[in-house]
């Protein structure tokens, strides 16, 4: 019965490494998987006593031990994409390893070990999710993954707190029969199931959303496709019934003539440059899709006015940019056709009156932005 929290720690690690093989680009996986294999070590070489000797195996299951919530909030920071200093993983390692050496080789004390050994995986575990503090604010997997940070790290001082009268200070057999070793044996079987439940249901909706962000986008430039842009068109039809939206269409002037004459994979810079500058223009709140081959449509939260000052602002930039798949005197202009939402009717309908917009500038001679309710200028 004693090696049940082991075997079940190892099963994660288990786990979580045949996942990572799968998806081997998430190595916070792999580090999920060595954090459960550390902890699981370390618990069955105190189960076993294995080394017998007791100065040993303190410092074996030391650094088993302080290795597990390195490894794991390593992982979960570079789920995030960030990650804690290896001279900061280096100083947590030595000082947990360092004291619990000390408090057997110089002032033997199997109490202090105890404590020291939990308040420091606790810190750990703490200082990983006060480094993440700001993904409170982010989806519901980011919060739930710092919440279940937070509460494991919490763990750690509540066992030392609730049971510490009940851990001798230099008996092993006496620990091993005390009210604190039953707790931890109860909590590290508990805490190891929930834990690896919560990070695998993280690491499945991490796959799903994935899966879900490449279905709605376009792999050449980024943006939403037409699937994605239909996905947001309930949220975006809410915004427009109590705020000014606009609906921007746009074209790249004579592109078929681009791949024609310079080939196809001149064309595709073309595109992946030209969403980069839209991307880059835009706030939080605008969204933007490639609908077609040149085709873009790009629904921005503000008035017809403002929409049509940071069209302009892209019409400019997009003539004056130079393409290195193309000669360096060759110009590509865009159109532009904007059109205001209109409260009641479908965004494909907004749409629709914004395309016909935008082949009214391009049969005006192209390079230029027309606006729906605004006089109509020339290029310039």
């Amino acid at each position: 019965m004693q090696f049940i929290p082991s075997a079940l720690l190892l099963l994660f690690a288990v786990t979580f490494f045949c996942v990572w093989l799968l998806e081997r680009r998430r190595r916070h996986l792999l580090f999920f998987s060595l954090a459960f294999l550390s902890v699981g070590g370390g618990t069955i070489v105190q189960f076993a006593l294995w080394p017998p000797d007791i100065g040993y195996n303190t410092i074996v299951s030391a650094m088993l031990y302080s290795a597990g919530p390195l490894l794991l909030v390593e992982g979960v920071l570079a789920r995030s994409g960030r990650s804690m200093p290896l001279a900061l993983h280096a100083a947590w390692f030595a000082a947990i390893v360092g004291l619990l050496c000390y408090f057997y080789y110089v002032e033997n004390n199997l109490q202090i070990r105890v404590y020291a050994l939990n308040v420091g995986m606790g810190c750990i575990i703490l200082s990983g999710a006060w480094k993440l503090r700001d993904l409170v604010r982010g989806n519901v997997i980011d919060r739930a993954m710092v919440w279940l940070l937070f509460g494991l790290g919490l763990t750690f001082f509540a066992r030392v707190l609730l049971d510490n009268s009940s851990v001798p200070e230099d008996n092993i057999e006496a620990f091993f029969e005390s009210e604190f070793w039953i707790w931890a044996q109860f909590t590290m079987s508990v805490l190891g199931v929930a834990i690896g439940l919560g990070l695998l249901v993280v690491a499945c909706a991490d796959v799903i959303l994935a899966l879900k962000v490449e279905r709605d986008s376009d792999p050449l430039t980024g943006l939403l496709n037409r699937r994605g842009l239909q996905g947001r068109a309930a949220r975006l039809l809410a915004i427009g019934k109590c705020k000014p939206l606009c609906i921007v269409a746009c074209d790249i002037d004579r592109f078929k003539a681009i791949n024609d004459r310079f080939g196809h994979a001149a064309g595709d810079v073309v595109l992946s440059t030209f969403a980069g500058v839209i991307k880059a223009k835009l706030r939080a709140s605008d969204v933007a899709a490639r609908t077609g081959g040149e085709e873009f449509i790009v629904v921005l939260n503000s008035s017809v006015d403002d929409a049509f000052s940071l069209t302009e602002r892209l019409r400019r930039e997009i003539a004056g940019r130079r393409f290195a798949s193309l000669p360096a005197d060759f110009t590509v202009t865009c159109s532009f056709g904007i059109a205001e939402f209109h409260a009641g009717e479908g965004l494909w309908d907004a749409i629709g009156r914004a395309d016909k917009i935008l082949y009214a500038a391009k049969r005006a001679g192209r390079n230029r932005t027309f606006a729906e309710g605004l006089q109509l200028p020339s290029a310039a």
